[in-house]
């Protein structure tokens, strides 16, 4: 398009759109289009950060906010911060472990999820031997199944195990359409529709990168050149119970930038599932990111959903941008190649933070 333009003008003696003006036209224009206004779009490009607000909600169960903000960091080492093994253990005292999944590309193993372990083991053991449709557990009703045949700790911790590679291998195969449904009292709940119409729900990454949309939907098929991925799982104590998501990262160089998508395809209880997408498109100085996140819980739905929605949206909107704008100001002095692992850990922080908002903890303060 730049080329064509370039063509054009000279045949009228007129200058040619540098690549640098053109980016940051694109800039404006996608920062335009997610909702952020001509004085916020300056104040973002000067160094400041922008908390846009909600998005337009997939679901009734839906908690959502969009960041924008400056770095002073180079997008060459993109693949190092966005899908290498994540830090997140190293800072997050809610972190009691952690594990890559499948690293050779392959279908994983029991192996990967040897390291988790089910601590507060009373409660647990009653809540998984006690589970049943509607719990405080997400489990399919063949899980459910599977969980009552248990009769002690190990069994329990052997068979969840199972369950992670189960759900990992079938997502790996199928996507979303290759997750289990989660047996509620009334009806089942399907994590891959949430997550398929999150997708759906967005305007601006089919518009400005149709390729990517398309894998993030019809995963694994249509694979984009130049796409990578990683998978890990994380258990998070939450209410002093240990809370596990199975976790997707895909992202690809675009133009000169970064797309990305990080995709929680199970959690294990507290909320349903998370999606968030970000872009980072290269300017003089650095970068400027635009990061959007869903999360899907049943707390804020049914009866006053739009007022308890609202009323999330701004609790996670404010958190969101108070460690985003620290994560910000540690990009920009840890934006040398040396320091590419404390620039990873802070986006670590950042994007992990997206989860964390969404805990059982904050839907309490939410009810209130």
């Amino acid at each position: 398009k730049i080329r064509t333009q370039a063509e054009s003008r000279s045949k009228h003696h007129q200058p040619a759109i540098s690549q640098k003006n053109a980016t940051m036209v694109l800039l404006d224009e996608i920062l335009s289009e997610a909702g952020f206004s001509d004085s916020a779009i300056a104040d973002v490009k000067a160094g400041k950060l922008h908390q846009g607000g909600s998005l337009d909600a997939a679901s009734d169960k839906e908690l959502s906010v969009k960041l924008a903000f400056h770095v002073k960091a180079k997008l060459k080492n993109s693949k190092e911060i966005f899908l290498d093994s994540p830090k997140k253990r190293e800072y997050d005292p809610t972190v009691e472990s952690l594990g890559m999944i499948a690293e050779d590309g392959g279908d994983g193993s029991l192996d990967d999820f040897k390291e988790i372990n089910l601590t507060n083991e009373k409660v647990m053991d009653k809540l998984y031997k006690k589970a049943a449709p509607g719990s405080d557990l997400n489990l399919s009703k063949d899980e459910i199944a599977m969980f009552k045949k248990c009769s002690s700790h190990n069994q329990i911790e052997n068979c969840l195990r199972q369950v992670l590679l189960d759900r990992f291998r079938a997502y790996k195969k199928n996507g979303l359409a290759g997750i289990a449904p989660y047996a509620r009292s009334k009806k089942e709940f399907s994590p891959g529709a949430e997550l398929k119409a999150q997708i759906k729900a967005g305007r601006l990454l089919p518009k400005y990168s149709p390729v990517f949309n398309r894998y993030a939907s019809e995963y694994p098929n249509n694979k984009p050149k130049g796409a990578e991925e990683s998978f890990f799982w994380v258990n998070n104590i939450i209410d002093e119970k240990p809370t596990i998501a199975l976790v997707h990262r895909v992202g690809m160089p675009q133009d000169g930038g970064f797309v990305y998508m990080e995709r929680h395809f199970y959690l294990s209880r507290s909320h349903n599932c998370l999606q968030g997408i970000g872009a980072a498109l290269p300017v003089e100085d650095g970068a400027v990111v635009l990061y959007a996140t869903r999360t899907s819980t049943d707390q804020v739905s049914g009866f006053g959903s739009t007022a308890k929605r609202g009323i999330g949206n701004k609790l996670m909107g404010g958190r969101m941008a108070q460690n985003f704008e620290r994560a910000r100001e540690v990009l920009a002095a840890a934006s040398t190649a040396k320091d590419v692992d404390n620039l990873a850990q802070e986006f670590e922080h950042a994007r992990d933070v997206l989860a964390d908002e969404a805990t059982a903890k904050d839907m309490d303060n939410l009810k209130v």
